[in-house]
């Protein structure tokens, strides 16, 4: 009788240890996957979504990035070292040179921050600038 319960004892370590062996496995392979994906995805930024910079003689930096979408095309982008006060606009041009205004501001201290859209598809993007309220551009990326 005692052997019998000796044995039945180490039956059920045998098992436990069995299913923790096996619960270890389980999250091992779940953490080495998630890391994988990690990796791919911080490895590979998406290519669909060009970023124009430039910066003009005066020292206004403007920063794009475009966001493709459907018939249009959004937009994130930041404007520094623009004179406090002075009145922007935001325009994009397409590849016939037509100017599509995307947004206006008063410049401040700091960087501006503009995100929108305009009805222009991402392929024919061809510039974007940023004028000043004499119609004058202050600082062109992309193409002239």
């Amino acid at each position: 009788m005692l052997r019998a319960t000796i044995a039945r004892v180490h039956e059920e370590r045998r098992r436990t240890n069995r299913r923790r062996r096996l619960a270890g496995l389980v999250a091992g392979v779940a953490l080495a996957g998630g890391a994988l994906a990690g990796g791919l995805a911080i490895g590979h930024p998406d290519v669909t979504e060009p970023r124009w910079t430039a910066v003009s003689a005066d020292g206004i930096h403007l920063d794009t990035r475009l966001l493709p979408a459907a018939g249009w095309t959004r937009f994130d982008v930041e404007v520094a070292g623009v004179d406090l006060g002075e009145h922007c606009r935001l325009v994009v041009t397409d590849t016939a040179g037509v100017d599509h205004e995307a947004g206006s501001w008063a410049a401040s201290e700091k960087a501006t921050r503009l995100a929108g859209s305009v009805l222009v598809p991402s392929n024919e993007v061809r510039a974007i600038s940023v004028v000043d309220g004499d119609g004058r551009e202050l600082v062109r990326a992309g193409a002239r």
